[in-house]
């Protein structure tokens, strides 16, 4: 499935289809629709088919890293700058635990780099050479976006697929690639955020509801901030590494 197709075919749940729904529940359908196109694409099937090559394995989780370092310091540097534009009367704890939240991702680019070299890439080139694909390019900038625009509440709903995501998408990526022999080394990402980001789904559904029951209005701009950042992420960046990885070494999946 292409990115262009997936992107299509991700529509927002009608409002009748979620009549009386919480906004929480109205996050979690989504992030599971999401999940399902996940699952369709040819990205996934070639990590999670037993027949696939290793070495294509290898090769789309390297580009998956590589992707992630791409847009992580924006990301993180928008999401803070959107923190700090919250309502003054936001109790002073609410900003902490966003803050403290942010504060926890920091070095999460590092962290896929690192994986990124154990897997054969090079730093260097990472550091100095690489030039950010347009699907990581849209993901960085739509949180310079969100903080530019002063709606600080879109940061909550761009941010949900992240923590609502991540965790599930990790943790079956990992069960898929320990069998067939995936070096460990190459897995701190991944360990991380099967193990870890549970809590932080927790977090931030937490700071969801409490945001929109102290300001109601925040809901409109928090479900926007959710749909525009599923229009490029997360199936076009991993399409992109996808779609490199073969090119390079001219294996595809069964």
């Amino acid at each position: 499935m292409s990115s262009e197709s997936s992107a299509t075919e991700s529509q927002p749940i009608a409002p009748q289809d979620m009549k009386g729904a919480t906004l929480i529940d109205w996050l979690n359908t989504r992030m599971m629709q999401v999940l399902q196109e996940v699952e369709a694409t040819d990205y996934w099937k070639s990590l999670t088919h037993p027949e696939t090559d290793p070495r294509l394995i290898r090769e789309i989780m390297k580009e998956v890293y590589l992707e992630i370092v791409s847009y992580q310091q924006a990301a993180i540097e928008g999401a803070i700058t959107a923190i700090s534009q919250m309502p003054r009367s936001m109790p002073v704890r609410m900003v902490k635990a966003m803050l403290r939240h942010q504060a926890e991702e920091f070095d999460h680019g590092e962290m896929a780099l690192r994986d990124y070299v154990a897997l054969g890439g090079s730093e260097e080139f990472v550091r100095h050479e690489h030039r950010t694909s347009p699907a990581s390019y849209s993901v960085a900038a739509i949180w310079r976006l969100i903080a530019q625009q002063r709606d600080p509440f879109a940061y909550l709903g761009a941010l949900y697929p992240f923590e609502g995501l991540t965790p599930i998408v990790s943790e079956r990526v990992k069960a898929a690639l320990l069998p067939r022999g995936f070096p460990m080394q190459a897995l701190e990402f991944v360990e991380f955020h099967s193990t870890e980001d549970p809590k932080h789904t927790e977090l931030v559904r937490h700071l969801i509801q409490e945001t929109v029951t102290r300001y109601p209005e925040a809901e409109r701009s928090i479900k926007e901030g959710l749909e525009r950042f599923l229009h490029i992420y997360p199936l076009p960046v991993w399409q992109t590494a996808y779609d490199r990885a073969v090119a390079r070494i001219q294996i595809k999946a069964p």
